[in-house]
């Protein structure tokens, strides 16, 4: 069986395993630290009447150094009254001292309204001190199309505060289109955050469990992590998206992370 006709599945895992596989860069020693497990759920309301979207999540992660984390996770959710189990994972891996890359993929064995399953890949190069540019392009398979959007952003960081400016141009059935987003990120204490994201443009919007199309989008998301102790720290967001006229969602997600 050659490469081409390997089902996507088979080649996000070898990807992934490709790139932990990759020696790692010179780079500052630094201490790993503890696992991590989070455990979190969200709740979205849509204008248009239908059910509530829910989700339970649970994620793993590791960090093995600078620039070096692995993650798994599993999801449960409910979308226009379907239930659909979701895996995913993710890998960052230096690949220089100012080049990191990111993998993430994730599979859904029901995919009545999640994705079947979704590959994507990111380079983030440092430029110049506190300044970033990152690249990257990413495939999700859904029943009925295939989406393919690509990323390109800026980001800058000055004192505690962050920056960020990012288009995403988007193709599915024929047809193309991109989106903007702008995001500003506060960070205090020694790991605590809190970010504000507003978005606008076309992008792929599922309109009922059977349809996709492209809508226009508009976006807010406010989100952070709050450290309570040493090893406890709370997850947070909150959103609200307007897909075009179909209807627009709101809703809010809570997620308990541990280290340990």
């Amino acid at each position: 069986m050659t490469a081409h006709h390997l089902p996507p599945t088979a080649i996000a895992t070898l990807l992934l395993a490709g790139l932990s596989a990759l020696p790692a860069a010179a780079q500052p020693s630094a201490a790993a630290d503890p696992w991590s497990v989070e455990f979190a759920t969200s709740r979205q309301q849509l204008s248009n009447s239908s059910p509530d979207w829910t989700e339970n999540a649970a994620r793993l992660s590791h960090r093995w150094g600078t620039r070096h984390t692995s993650e798994l996770g599993v999801a449960q959710t409910r979308r226009f009254g379907l239930d659909d189990e979701q895996l995913s994972g993710l890998l960052v891996r230096p690949l220089g001292e100012r080049l990191t890359a990111t993998v993430d993929a994730s599979l859904s064995p029901t995919h009545r309204v999640l994705p079947t399953h979704h590959l994507g890949a990111m380079l983030q190069y440092e430029f110049a001190p506190a300044w970033l540019v990152h690249g990257g392009l990413r495939s999700t398979q859904y029943n009925t199309a295939t989406v393919t959007q690509g990323t390109a952003m800026l980001e800058r960081y000055v004192g505690a505060f962050s920056w960020l400016a990012a288009w995403r141009p988007v193709q599915t059935q024929g047809s193309s289109t991109s989106s903007t987003e702008l995001r500003g990120s506060y960070y205090y204490g020694e790991r605590s955050s809190v970010s504000l994201s507003v978005s606008a443009g076309q992008e792929a919007v599922q309109v009922s469990d059977t349809a996709l199309q492209l809508a226009d989008v508009r976006s807010t998301v406010l989100g952070g992590r709050h450290w309570l102790a040493p090893a406890w720290a709370l997850n947070y967001e909150w959103s609200s998206t307007r897909q075009g006229e179909f209807y627009t969602r709101s809703g809010w997600r809570i997620g308990v992370q541990h280290l340990f």
